[in-house]
């Protein structure tokens, strides 16, 4: 951290309210406390859990960073570890860190779904009836408040919180909403309305909006997956939303279910790390980006969002841009005529300007920080530190007072009614810092009883 020297107090202007500068000023002691702050995010994925800490959010600066993966290595193959033994590394790792850089501000955790985000329900912070083996009904939160009593923790789903991160940080424009979808092992969409991100009674889960199954052109049905009748015959590997009950192909499957990258892979027959050498012109990719654009037509129908942003490990496929664009505008059939949907939709179904970051701050990790952010703020962590630090400005306001009293002071030897502005000015001052340390105490003390509750 750099540190700057104390300069001497300004001359102060005439006390006039203003609430432009005033809200303007407190703007500004929320960012420069903000920098100072170390956010630690946790990203849930199906494949890895990845522990980041940050001082400040914008811009972020990386601390530290590990990865904690949910498989391991046994004599050649590949076994799934424990979710308490994942989420009990990332727990360990944070205290550790701890020990070294100091106490932690606070921490986001964004997750894969189903979760469950009702603060009132006994099952708060956990994963719920997710398709990923071994992690139905894992306490995620709960380790973590055990382990660092007093540092606020939020809990999101990763894209919802991306959808947040985008809208506050996307360089979207003004918007007021933004909708975001992520595409690897699952797919999962995210909404952020007016700057939070949508619960309602579960959370968003888009990934499960049912699709019709791909019509492939004449020229592209010798594909293996593609059936006689020239549809997409893969079965599909959501294990709710693809088959009948007696294990038939539904004609409506989910789009998790046909487009993740085990779908992918699976029609091809190849294993998922090899998705990266096939080819851009491989007919795959139009069946892809066709599941893509029904989802994105869905949420533009339904959500309207200014901003729809796709990522994932997928979406590092450039050419599916276009061809989701080009699918999309398809199956909007011309009903609506504004530009964001046409000649502008290059910037309406977008990727996110974090996935060309280096480092590990990605979009998902942006997600995790500005939740951590979020929880800060909300706490009495946020509103004492932001009382001390309008305690010193009124401080410094009043060393600059005392300047002015100097010469009021020369003056009334001459002047017996300088005496009086005098004993105003400095009661006032005083006034003002009593009062600060009154709410400072206050504050401290509504927090002990809370916690004591």
């Amino acid at each position: 951290m750099t540190t700057t020297s104390p300069s001497s107090p300004p001359k102060m202007p005439p006390a006039r309210f203003s609430r432009t500068m005033s809200d303007m000023s407190r703007q500004v002691n929320k960012k420069e406390l903000a920098q100072k702050s170390l956010f630690a995010c946790v990203e849930g994925g199906g494949q890895s859990w990845l522990v980041l800490v940050s001082e400040g959010i914008h811009p972020p600066k990386e601390i530290d960073s590990c990865r904690f993966y949910t498989t391991e290595e046994i004599d050649g193959k590949t076994v799934a570890r424990k979710a308490e033994d994942v989420i009990n590394d990332c727990v360990r790792w944070l205290k550790v860190f701890e020990t070294r850089h100091g106490k932690l501000t606070s921490i986001g955790i964004v997750s894969f779904g189903p979760t469950d985000l009702n603060p009132k329900s006994r099952t708060f912070g956990y994963i719920t009836t997710t398709p990923k083996e071994g992690w139905q009904n894992t306490d995620v939160v709960g380790p973590f408040s055990r382990a660092f009593k007093g540092t606020p923790v939020g809990f999101d789903t990763d894209v919802n919180m991306v959808a947040v991160s985008e809208y506050t940080y996307g360089d979207h424009g003004d918007i007021s909403s933004a909708a975001y979808i992520t595409v690897g092992t699952g797919i999962g969409v995210g909404v952020c309305t007016n700057g939070k991100s949508v619960h309602g009674l579960i959370h968003p889960e888009g990934g499960h909006i049912r699709a019709p199954r791909y019509q492939a052109p004449a020229d592209k049905k010798k594909a293996k997956y593609i059936g006689s009748d020239g549809r997409d015959s893969y079965p599909g590997n959501c294990k709710f939303h693809c088959l009948d009950k007696d294990g038939k192909p539904l004609p409506y499957p989910c789009v998790e279910g046909m487009a993740n990258s085990d779908a992918i892979a699976d029609r091809l027959q190849i294993d998922k790390k090899q998705l990266k050498d096939v080819k851009d012109d491989h007919p795959i990719w139009d069946l892809e980006a066709y599941y893509l654009a029904q989802l994105c037509i869905s949420i533009t129908f339904l959500t309207s969002p200014e901003v729809i942003v796709i990522g994932g490990g997928i979406m590092n496929r450039e050419i599916l841009f276009p061809k989701i664009r080009e699918q999309f505008k398809m199956l909007l059939g011309g009903y609506f005529k504004n530009a964001q949907y046409n000649k502008d939709i290059d910037s309406y179904i977008t990727r996110s300007k974090f996935d060309a970051v280096e480092g590990h701050v990605h979009a998902g990790v942006m997600g995790g920080l500005e939740l951590a952010r979020r929880m800060w703020e909300l706490s009495d962590k946020y509103i004492l530190a932001k009382q001390k630090r309008e305690i010193e400005r009124l401080q410094e306001k009043l060393i600059a007072k005392n300047v002015t009293s100097n010469s009021l002071r020369e003056r009334a030897m001459y002047h017996h009614d300088s005496g009086s502005t005098v004993a105003q000015s400095s009661g006032l001052g005083m006034l003002a810092l009593g009062i600060g340390a009154g709410c400072s105490i206050g504050l401290l003390l509504s927090s002990f009883l809370n916690r004591r509750r």
